[in-house]
């Protein structure tokens, strides 16, 4: 049978959405499996869109994302709902500028952005513009028409979108005649903010290695992030380009090779820290005094760093902090380092991190 992840962590309000996307994830999979008998009978099942809405960090976006990634054979595609009207406006003066002439240049940008896809998803969806306002019924008539099964989030009801904007009872003929006669709608009623809690209440920042807490490390990202991707950061120390891999907005997901097995300095770091309010450190080993010298000083100077810039700290780690270092207790420099790492992890220096001061 198939299932969603069953070990991340939900309440009574997310358990709710997460079995509605559940069945819906059974039949798309189900419709496109390769039995014909399979394919003849689910083809005879409807399967209706969805659209969620609730307070902006009550994990949305986290259930719609385990939600589409889980799918294996549908044909499917995510959008930031902002970014999928760029591209549909992108789309469209590209459109307009071909010498050949459209019946319906709106319908020809709508195909060529969802190629044949079965299923959907669009994150924060919201209308800011009377110019989509305007066109989202045409777009909308038609990904219907074609029984494309399609996934909304959105901190607004359907009856509150473009709520004042201009020419809005216009605007309500969408909502009615077409969000709502082709969506079931789901409240995701629970108001907590569970962005807010890992920012301010994080009961955790230092996480030994294991099945669980790599999960859980992957669970925090994805609210600090909202789910965004993460994306490659170039910063320039003493004229040198130093590459950040994985990092959004003022957080960096960085691997412990990455920046101790490499030849970087105090600056590197210091650049590092003062680039980024929120830095999670990953695959930190344990560390031998006879074979990682220079990883050892490397990762004592950027411990320096983080706690003399006021950064915040997570760390997944391959043992407790106080066995990391092999010499600890006879290393009076590397037991300023574990003092450190406690201090940074604790609720003190979390609440005076640039991240909370700075937000």
């Amino acid at each position: 049978m198939f299932a969603l992840d069953k070990k991340i962590t939900l309440d009574n309000f997310q358990l709710k959405i997460q079995k509605k996307l559940q069945k819906t994830a059974e039949l798309l999979e189900n419709k496109n499996d390769e039995g014909f008998f399979n394919k003849f009978f689910s083809n005879k099942t409807a399967i209706e869109s969805l659209y969620i809405y609730g307070s902006a960090g009550c994990g949305k976006t986290t259930l719609m994302q385990e939600f589409y990634n889980s799918l294996q054979k549908t044909s499917k595609i995510y959008f930031h709902f902002n970014a999928f009207m760029h591209l549909f406006h992108k789309t469209l003066r590209d459109i307009r500028s071909e010498e050949k002439n459209y019946k319906d240049e709106l319908i020809e940008a709508i195909k060529r952005i969802i190629d044949d896809k079965k299923l959907l998803c669009f994150d924060e969806f919201q209308v800011l513009d009377i110019a989509d306002a305007m066109i989202l019924g045409r777009i909308f008539t038609y990904l219907f028409s074609k029984k494309i099964v399609i996934i909304f989030t959105s901190n607004s009801a359907p009856q509150d979108l473009y709520k004042k904007g201009l020419q809005r009872e216009l605007f309500l003929d969408f909502i009615n005649n077409i969000l709502l006669k082709n969506c079931e709608i789901i409240s995701l009623e629970n108001s907590t903010d569970y962005r807010s809690i890992y920012r301010k209440n994080l009961a955790k920042r230092y996480f030994v290695s294991n099945a669980l807490n790599r999960l859980k490390i992957k669970e925090i990202i994805a609210n600090f992030t909202e789910s965004n991707p993460l994306e490659p950061r170039i910063l320039k120390v003493w004229g040198r380009d130093l590459k950040i891999k994985h990092s959004y907005k003022k957080i960096a997901v960085i691997n412990f090779d990455d920046i101790c097995r490499t030849e970087l300095s105090a600056s590197d770091y210091r650049a590092i820290c003062q680039e980024f309010d929120l830095i999670f450190l990953l695959k930190l080993p344990i560390l031998l005094k006879s074979q990682n010298r220079n990883e050892i000083r490397r990762f004592m100077l950027f411990i320096d760093e983080v706690y003399e810039n006021k950064a915040a700290l997570i760390v997944l780690a391959k043992t407790k902090i106080d066995k990391i270092y092999d010499s600890a207790n006879s290393d009076f420099s590397f037991a300023r380092t574990i003092s450190r790492l406690k201090e940074i992890k604790s609720d003190e220096y979390w609440a005076a991190s640039k991240l909370l001061s700075n937000n």
